[in-house]
Protein backbone atom coordinates (compact mmCIF):
# COMPACT_ATOMS: atom_id res chain seq x y z
CA UNK A 1 0.00 0.00 0.00
CA UNK A 2 1.42 3.34 -1.16
CA UNK A 3 -0.13 6.52 0.70
CA UNK A 4 1.64 9.91 -0.33
CA UNK A 5 1.21 12.68 2.44
CA UNK A 6 1.58 16.39 2.56
CA UNK A 7 0.34 18.65 5.36
CA UNK A 8 -2.38 15.33 6.07
CA UNK A 9 -2.12 15.25 9.88
CA UNK A 10 -5.56 15.46 10.26
CA UNK A 11 -6.66 12.51 8.29
CA UNK A 12 -3.44 10.37 7.92
CA UNK A 13 -3.74 8.16 11.29
CA UNK A 14 -6.96 6.97 10.31
CA UNK A 15 -6.46 5.81 7.26
CA UNK A 16 -3.07 4.71 8.19
CA UNK A 17 -5.25 2.37 10.40
CA UNK A 18 -7.83 1.40 8.17
CA UNK A 19 -4.70 -0.69 6.30
CA UNK A 20 -3.43 -2.05 9.08
CA UNK A 21 -6.73 -3.44 10.44
CA UNK A 22 -7.14 -5.18 6.68
CA UNK A 23 -7.70 -8.49 7.18
CA UNK A 24 -5.26 -9.61 4.93
CA UNK A 25 -2.09 -8.94 7.02
CA UNK A 26 0.86 -9.82 4.87
CA UNK A 27 1.36 -6.33 3.54
CA UNK A 28 4.03 -3.41 3.57
CA UNK A 29 2.51 0.43 4.04
CA UNK A 30 4.95 2.71 2.74
CA UNK A 31 3.97 6.07 3.37
CA UNK A 32 5.94 9.02 1.03
CA UNK A 33 6.02 12.15 3.36
CA UNK A 34 6.03 14.83 0.15
CA UNK A 35 7.52 17.83 2.78
CA UNK A 36 5.16 17.86 5.24
CA UNK A 37 4.80 21.36 7.67
CA UNK A 38 2.32 19.68 10.15
CA UNK A 39 2.58 16.51 11.96
CA UNK A 40 1.93 14.38 10.03
CA UNK A 41 5.10 12.20 9.70
CA UNK A 42 5.19 11.92 13.70
CA UNK A 43 1.88 10.18 13.38
CA UNK A 44 2.77 7.74 11.11
CA UNK A 45 6.38 7.35 12.38
CA UNK A 46 4.58 7.04 15.75
CA UNK A 47 1.91 3.94 14.15
CA UNK A 48 5.21 2.55 12.53
CA UNK A 49 6.91 2.05 15.79
CA UNK A 50 4.02 0.04 17.27
CA UNK A 51 3.68 -1.90 13.89
CA UNK A 52 6.65 -3.07 11.97
CA UNK A 53 5.03 -3.14 8.85
CA UNK A 54 4.93 0.68 7.78
CA UNK A 55 7.36 2.11 6.28
CA UNK A 56 7.90 6.17 6.45
CA UNK A 57 10.16 7.97 3.40
CA UNK A 58 10.63 11.44 2.75
CA UNK A 59 10.48 13.00 -0.54
CA UNK A 60 11.02 16.75 0.53
CA UNK A 61 8.24 18.08 -1.43
CA UNK A 62 9.33 17.02 -5.17
CA UNK A 63 5.21 16.39 -5.57
CA UNK A 64 2.79 13.88 -6.22
CA UNK A 65 4.32 12.01 -9.34
CA UNK A 66 8.06 11.73 -7.47
CA UNK A 67 6.17 10.73 -4.09
CA UNK A 68 4.23 7.54 -6.14
CA UNK A 69 7.21 6.75 -8.20
CA UNK A 70 8.92 6.69 -5.01
CA UNK A 71 6.72 4.47 -3.33
CA UNK A 72 6.24 1.93 -6.40
CA UNK A 73 10.44 1.72 -6.47
CA UNK A 74 10.93 0.22 -2.92
CA UNK A 75 7.52 -1.67 -3.21
CA UNK A 76 8.49 -5.39 -2.38
CA UNK A 77 5.36 -7.50 -2.98
CA UNK A 78 3.97 -7.82 -6.46
CA UNK A 79 1.04 -5.89 -6.00
CA UNK A 80 0.47 -2.50 -5.24
CA UNK A 81 -2.59 -0.97 -3.91
CA UNK A 82 -3.40 2.90 -3.65
CA UNK A 83 -4.96 5.12 -0.99
CA UNK A 84 -4.92 9.09 -0.51
CA UNK A 85 -3.90 10.14 3.26
CA UNK A 86 -7.58 11.43 4.34
CA UNK A 87 -9.43 8.18 2.72
CA UNK A 88 -10.12 4.85 4.70
CA UNK A 89 -10.45 1.06 3.06
CA UNK A 90 -12.97 -0.73 4.55
CA UNK A 91 -11.34 -3.96 6.51
CA UNK A 92 -11.50 -6.44 3.83
CA UNK A 93 -10.56 -4.53 0.81
CA UNK A 94 -6.95 -5.72 -0.06
CA UNK A 95 -7.96 -9.33 0.32
CA UNK A 96 -10.84 -9.28 -2.28
CA UNK A 97 -8.79 -6.92 -4.57
CA UNK A 98 -5.98 -9.50 -4.19
CA UNK A 99 -8.05 -12.39 -5.08
CA UNK A 100 -8.75 -11.16 -8.38
CA UNK A 101 -5.29 -10.86 -9.34
CA UNK A 102 -4.74 -14.54 -8.51
CA UNK A 103 -7.57 -15.25 -10.76
CA UNK A 104 -6.90 -13.82 -13.48
CA UNK A 105 -3.35 -13.63 -14.32
CA UNK A 106 -4.02 -10.90 -17.14
CA UNK A 107 -5.69 -8.36 -14.94
CA UNK A 108 -2.92 -5.31 -14.52
CA UNK A 109 -5.30 -2.77 -12.69
CA UNK A 110 -8.16 -2.88 -10.71
CA UNK A 111 -10.67 -0.59 -9.31
CA UNK A 112 -13.13 -0.49 -6.95
CA UNK A 113 -16.35 1.51 -6.64
CA UNK A 114 -16.68 4.10 -3.49
CA UNK A 115 -18.89 6.34 -1.10
CA UNK A 116 -18.23 9.65 -0.71
CA UNK A 117 -17.93 11.02 2.84
CA UNK A 118 -17.60 14.41 4.55
CA UNK A 119 -14.61 15.95 6.29
CA UNK A 120 -16.16 14.15 9.60
CA UNK A 121 -16.54 10.78 7.96
CA UNK A 122 -20.29 10.90 7.39
CA UNK A 123 -21.56 9.55 4.57
CA UNK A 124 -22.95 11.67 1.71
CA UNK A 125 -23.58 9.76 -1.54
CA UNK A 126 -22.00 6.20 -3.53
CA UNK A 127 -19.51 6.12 -6.01
CA UNK A 128 -20.48 4.00 -9.01
CA UNK A 129 -17.83 3.37 -11.98
CA UNK A 130 -18.45 1.47 -14.61
CA UNK A 131 -18.25 -2.54 -14.52
CA UNK A 132 -17.01 -4.35 -17.64
CA UNK A 133 -14.08 -4.67 -19.93
CA UNK A 134 -16.25 -2.91 -22.98
CA UNK A 135 -17.96 -0.14 -20.87
CA UNK A 136 -14.52 0.34 -18.91
CA UNK A 137 -12.91 0.56 -22.32
CA UNK A 138 -15.28 3.04 -23.89
CA UNK A 139 -15.42 5.25 -20.78
CA UNK A 140 -11.31 5.37 -20.91
CA UNK A 141 -11.33 6.91 -24.26
CA UNK A 142 -13.59 10.08 -22.74
CA UNK A 143 -12.78 10.39 -19.08
CA UNK A 144 -10.81 8.40 -16.12
CA UNK A 145 -13.44 5.58 -15.08
CA UNK A 146 -11.32 4.66 -11.89
CA UNK A 147 -11.11 5.62 -8.51
CA UNK A 148 -7.30 6.21 -7.97
CA UNK A 149 -7.76 6.05 -4.08
CA UNK A 150 -9.35 2.72 -4.80
CA UNK A 151 -6.55 1.26 -7.49
CA UNK A 152 -4.87 -1.75 -7.06
CA UNK A 153 -2.44 -2.89 -9.86
CA UNK A 154 0.66 -5.60 -10.44
CA UNK A 155 3.99 -3.77 -9.44
CA UNK A 156 6.17 -5.07 -12.84
CA UNK A 157 3.60 -3.89 -14.97
CA UNK A 158 3.28 -0.66 -14.28
CA UNK A 159 7.21 -0.88 -13.88
CA UNK A 160 6.88 -1.94 -17.53
CA UNK A 161 5.74 1.37 -19.12
CA UNK A 162 7.10 3.43 -16.83
CA UNK A 163 5.42 4.58 -13.61
CA UNK A 164 2.97 7.72 -13.40
CA UNK A 165 4.93 10.51 -15.56
CA UNK A 166 5.18 14.01 -14.19
CA UNK A 167 3.73 16.04 -18.02
CA UNK A 168 0.28 14.60 -16.63
CA UNK A 169 0.42 15.94 -13.28
CA UNK A 170 -3.31 16.14 -11.87
CA UNK A 171 -4.09 13.52 -14.12
CA UNK A 172 -1.33 11.36 -13.50
CA UNK A 173 -3.23 8.43 -12.69
CA UNK A 174 -5.49 8.59 -16.04
CA UNK A 175 -2.07 8.31 -18.17
CA UNK A 176 -1.21 5.60 -16.14
CA UNK A 177 -4.16 3.60 -17.01
CA UNK A 178 -4.37 4.73 -20.59
CA UNK A 179 -0.76 2.88 -20.77
CA UNK A 180 -2.20 0.08 -18.90
CA UNK A 181 -5.02 -0.81 -21.35
CA UNK A 182 -1.99 -0.63 -23.95
CA UNK A 183 -0.66 -3.75 -22.18
CA UNK A 184 -3.10 -5.73 -20.44
CA UNK A 185 -6.81 -5.88 -18.79
CA UNK A 186 -8.38 -3.31 -16.59
CA UNK A 187 -11.88 -3.65 -14.21
CA UNK A 188 -13.60 -2.51 -11.44
CA UNK A 189 -15.05 -4.43 -9.18
CA UNK A 190 -18.89 -2.86 -8.03
CA UNK A 191 -17.93 -3.33 -4.29
CA UNK A 192 -17.54 0.19 -2.26
CA UNK A 193 -14.35 -0.82 -0.42
CA UNK A 194 -13.26 2.57 0.19
CA UNK A 195 -14.31 6.02 1.58
CA UNK A 196 -13.19 8.67 -0.16
CA UNK A 197 -13.03 12.08 1.67
CA UNK A 198 -14.82 15.42 0.37
CA UNK A 199 -13.35 19.08 1.82
CA UNK A 200 -12.27 21.66 0.44
CA UNK A 201 -8.23 21.73 -0.04
CA UNK A 202 -8.22 18.62 -2.06
CA UNK A 203 -6.76 18.57 -5.60
CA UNK A 204 -9.62 18.01 -7.57
CA UNK A 205 -10.96 21.52 -6.43
CA UNK A 206 -8.03 23.71 -6.26
CA UNK A 207 -6.28 22.23 -9.08
CA UNK A 208 -9.18 21.56 -11.27
CA UNK A 209 -8.65 23.48 -14.46
CA UNK A 210 -4.95 21.98 -14.44
CA UNK A 211 -6.62 18.32 -14.02
CA UNK A 212 -9.02 19.03 -16.94
CA UNK A 213 -5.59 19.92 -19.12
CA UNK A 214 -3.64 16.68 -17.95
CA UNK A 215 -6.43 14.70 -18.94
CA UNK A 216 -6.82 16.41 -21.97
CA UNK A 217 -3.30 15.85 -22.39
CA UNK A 218 -3.26 12.32 -21.44
CA UNK A 219 -5.91 11.70 -24.02
CA UNK A 220 -4.24 13.36 -26.71
CA UNK A 221 -0.75 11.28 -25.85
CA UNK A 222 -2.79 8.09 -26.19
CA UNK A 223 -3.88 8.98 -29.63
CA UNK A 224 -0.17 10.04 -30.53
CA UNK A 225 1.11 6.93 -29.36
CA UNK A 226 -0.62 4.95 -31.97
CA UNK A 227 1.14 6.10 -34.72
CA UNK A 228 4.05 7.52 -33.27
CA UNK A 229 6.33 8.62 -29.69
CA UNK A 230 4.87 11.25 -27.94
CA UNK A 231 5.94 14.97 -29.03
CA UNK A 232 6.82 16.28 -25.81
CA UNK A 233 9.14 15.26 -22.76
CA UNK A 234 6.35 13.11 -20.77
CA UNK A 235 8.71 13.91 -17.66
CA UNK A 236 8.96 17.62 -17.90
CA UNK A 237 6.95 20.30 -16.57
CA UNK A 238 2.97 19.96 -17.43
CA UNK A 239 2.76 23.58 -19.22
CA UNK A 240 5.66 22.74 -21.17
CA UNK A 241 4.37 19.81 -22.60
CA UNK A 242 1.13 21.10 -23.48
CA UNK A 243 2.88 23.59 -25.21
CA UNK A 244 4.83 21.47 -27.26
CA UNK A 245 2.22 19.47 -27.72
CA UNK A 246 0.09 22.21 -29.07
CA UNK A 247 2.92 23.48 -30.83
CA UNK A 248 3.66 20.23 -32.82
CA UNK A 249 -0.30 19.80 -33.10
CA UNK A 250 -0.44 23.38 -35.30
CA UNK A 251 2.46 22.54 -37.20
CA UNK A 252 0.88 19.06 -38.49
CA UNK A 253 -1.50 21.80 -41.01
CA UNK A 254 -4.26 18.46 -40.07
CA UNK A 255 -7.66 19.45 -39.41
CA UNK A 256 -8.79 19.43 -35.67
CA UNK A 257 -11.90 16.60 -35.74
CA UNK A 258 -14.91 17.08 -33.76
CA UNK A 259 -13.30 15.00 -30.90
CA UNK A 260 -10.32 16.61 -30.60
CA UNK A 261 -11.75 19.71 -30.44
CA UNK A 262 -12.69 19.55 -26.92
CA UNK A 263 -9.47 18.70 -25.69
CA UNK A 264 -7.50 21.71 -27.79
CA UNK A 265 -9.79 23.91 -26.61
CA UNK A 266 -9.10 22.87 -22.24
CA UNK A 267 -5.14 22.86 -23.76
CA UNK A 268 -5.28 26.01 -25.11
CA UNK A 269 -6.61 27.46 -21.59
CA UNK A 270 -3.23 27.06 -20.73
CA UNK A 271 -1.18 29.93 -20.00
CA UNK A 272 1.75 31.04 -21.94
CA UNK A 273 0.49 29.41 -25.41
CA UNK A 274 1.54 31.88 -27.88
CA UNK A 275 -1.34 33.56 -29.84
CA UNK A 276 0.12 32.30 -33.63
CA UNK A 277 -0.30 28.62 -32.22
CA UNK A 278 -3.17 29.82 -30.61
CA UNK A 279 -4.82 31.02 -34.56
CA UNK A 280 -3.10 28.25 -36.61
CA UNK A 281 -5.16 25.75 -34.10
CA UNK A 282 -8.23 27.83 -34.08
CA UNK A 283 -8.04 27.55 -38.38
CA UNK A 284 -7.69 23.65 -38.43
CA UNK A 285 -10.39 23.27 -35.94
CA UNK A 286 -12.26 25.19 -38.57
CA UNK A 287 -11.87 23.66 -41.56
CA UNK A 288 -11.69 19.85 -39.58
CA UNK A 289 -15.01 20.64 -37.62
CA UNK A 290 -16.84 23.17 -38.93
CA UNK A 291 -19.72 24.08 -36.65
CA UNK A 292 -21.15 26.73 -34.45
CA UNK A 293 -19.26 25.40 -31.64
CA UNK A 294 -16.23 25.03 -33.33
CA UNK A 295 -16.68 28.83 -34.50
CA UNK A 296 -17.64 30.00 -31.35
CA UNK A 297 -13.69 28.80 -29.91
CA UNK A 298 -12.03 31.51 -30.62
CA UNK A 299 -14.50 34.19 -28.69
CA UNK A 300 -14.95 31.37 -25.99
CA UNK A 301 -10.85 31.48 -25.60
CA UNK A 302 -10.86 34.73 -25.62
CA UNK A 303 -12.94 35.66 -22.79
CA UNK A 304 -11.55 33.05 -20.47
CA UNK A 305 -7.99 34.84 -21.39
CA UNK A 306 -9.60 38.70 -20.65
CA UNK A 307 -11.48 37.56 -17.03
CA UNK A 308 -8.29 35.27 -15.78
CA UNK A 309 -5.93 38.74 -15.79
CA UNK A 310 -5.63 40.11 -12.77
CA UNK A 311 -8.04 42.51 -11.35
CA UNK A 312 -5.19 45.51 -11.75
CA UNK A 313 -4.41 44.27 -14.86
CA UNK A 314 -7.73 45.20 -16.56
CA UNK A 315 -8.98 48.45 -18.02
CA UNK A 316 -10.95 50.58 -15.71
Amino acid sequence: MIIPVRDGAQYVGEALQSILDQDLADIEAIVIDDGSSDDSAAIVTSLGERDGRVKVVANRGKGIVDALNMGISLAQAPLVARMDCDDVSLPDRLRLQAACFEADPDLHLLGTAGLRIDRDGEPLKPIDVPIGNDQLRDALARYNPMLHPTVMFRTEAVRRVGGYRRAFTYAEDYDLWLRLSETGKLANMDARLVKLRSHPGQVSRVKEEQQKAAAALARQAAQSRRSRAEPFDVNGQPAQAVGAFLAWRAASGVGISSLERRDIELLLRTAGIPLAVTCKLLFLAAVGAPSFRTLALGPRLAWRRMTARPAKMRPN
